[in-house]
């Protein structure tokens, strides 16, 4: 493509220079190469027109920007644009036009985004169809896996992923949409056929003002993405509030009034079996997944999937064929028969949910180990202290990603929200806290760390350094029960 096609695509786009051809769209300059162009996109942290020198010293053939100055004293030719970002709206689909074959599914809400997507996934490969899948753990779709450094990525890189997804063959994507995307309009210029909304918790509120502010971002992927079907859990306050403003939802919750009910459920140590009722009939189905909140986030699936028209066999059989989702109740075999189960728990709802489920199948003591997440939302840190104490026997406090800030100055404000010291340990060290969890356990108890999941490293200050609660666990365990 030529600068000068941007141009009599975009309305009040002008051109500074030569008619170059460019080979690829890129906003992030340090991903340009020889020939492509680069688009200075303002963000709400950083404003890609400080980075036009780096795209240029790296080949750019082609600046888009707003400012008429920004490409002076080089000869690349820069095309000016009244609004770089709401450009994309009309040039990502002309330039990555197979993304938009791809079926979209989009997953938003504060907990469950990253089971749910799992759970589609597995359905959608028994059912003979063809998934890829971007969220928190990775992007992947047939010959390709790559971790996520965010939920959903950036408008330019969302576009091209999906159009070499539809180039590997995938004809749906399930998508975890975050608010940061929908408040920052990531997916602009892309079309949902299904979006569920999952929930709405403390979380975020350092980027949005308060919950309200939360969940009008939440409520975008509804109101200017999506045509087709809605996934809603009316059991959630939030959900109630959004079904009322989407007419048509097909609903699920324990709540009997939703379309997509349980009936029955059984929850253990070694899974979930359940009997929902929906409007395709009743289906039992059996899940390797643990803990009673999975029972939503299978009924949120199961109504994904009807909305797409599988046969009732295939989504139990894509149920029960799903062994596990990484760091999401994520049970640590071991050869000591000690229950240790790592979770992403990192709300305070999420801790709490994740707690009242250990304790279903718990038959000693329910051990705790958590921190909370440096420059975050400090507010949960208090409320997270309260529900641990409350809800486990044994709590042990230590660091989760404290970035920039004190690891112990974290710790106090978590413990600030804790009335009874007296089961409370404090070990800023996570290995260490690690240990010692494992090092007091009996083989009836529970221990539940939380915070981390699937994550590989700790962030502290500006470096990551490696870290996988499930490797701590097995080195630890070795250690105290492999003698």
């Amino acid at each position: 493509m030529m600068a000068s096609d941007l141009v009599r695509m975009i309305p009040g786009a002008t051109m500074k220079g030569a008619d170059t051809a460019f080979t690829a769209l890129k906003s992030d300059s340090s991903l340009v190469s020889h020939g492509d162009a680069f688009i200075a996109l303002k963000g709400s942290r950083t404003d890609g027109h400080a980075y036009i020198g780096n795209a240029v010293a790296s080949g750019a053939s082609v600046i888009l920007c707003s400012r008429e100055v920004c490409c002076e004293g080089s000869d690349v030719t820069s095309v000016i644009i009244p609004d770089t970002k709401k450009s994309l709206e009309t040039l990502l689909p002309v330039l990555y036009p197979l993304a938009r074959d791809v079926t979209l599914v989009g997953i938003t809400g504060t907990n469950g985004k990253t089971t749910i997507t799992y759970l589609v996934e597995s359905v959608l490969r028994h059912a003979g169809r063809h998934p890829g899948v971007m969220g928190t753990i990775s992007t992947r779709y047939p010959g390709k896996e790559q971790r996520s450094s965010i939920t959903t990525p950036g408008p330019v890189e969302l576009f091209e992923i999906l159009q070499n997804m539809r180039r590997s063959g995938v004809d749906t994507c399930v998508l975890e949409v975050s608010s940061h995307a929908l408040d920052q309009d990531r997916v602009a210029g892309l079309t949902f056929s299904c979006a569920v909304f999952t929930n709405l918790s403390q979380d975020h509120l350092d980027y949005h003002r308060d919950l309200e502010t939360y969940f009008l971002a939440k409520k975008r992927l509804f109101e200017h993405y999506l045509q087709g079907d809605s996934v809603i859990n009316i059991d959630d306050p939030f959900g109630k509030k959004l079904f009322l403003d989407v007419p048509g939802a097909l609903t699920y919750g324990r709540d009997l009034s939703a379309a997509i009910h349980l009936l029955d459920s059984e929850s253990s140590a070694s899974g979930l079996s359940l009997r929902i009722s929906s409007p395709a009939g009743e289906i039992s189905v059996t899940s390797n997944l643990l803990g009673e909140m999975n029972a939503l986030n299978i009924m949120a699936a199961v109504g994904v999937c009807l909305s797409m028209d599988i046969e009732k066999d295939d989504i139990c059989a894509g149920i029960a064929g799903l062994a596990s989702v990484p760091g999401r109740m994520e049970a640590v075999d071991n050869p000591f028969q000690r229950t240790i189960i790592v979770d992403f728990a990192h709300t305070p709802e999420a801790l709490r949910t994740a707690l009242a489920s250990a304790r279903k199948f718990t038959g000693g003591r329910l051990i705790c180990v958590f921190g909370c997440g440096g420059d975050r939302d400090r507010t949960k840190r208090p409320v997270m202290g309260a529900i641990a104490s409350s809800q486990a026997d044994v709590v042990i406090v230590t660091s989760d990603n404290p970035r920039t800030e004190d690891p112990n100055a974290i710790i106090r404000e978590i413990i600030s929200g804790i009335d009874d010291p007296a089961s409370l340990t404090v070990e800023p060290d996570r290995a260490e806290a690690i240990r010692k969890a494992i090092m007091i356990m009996n083989d009836r108890d529970c221990l539940i760390i939380a915070g981390k999941g699937h994550e590989t490293y700790q962030i502290i200050g500006g470096q990551r350094t490696p870290f996988d609660d499930r490797d701590h666990v097995r080195n630890a365990l070795k250690e105290v029960f492999g003698r």
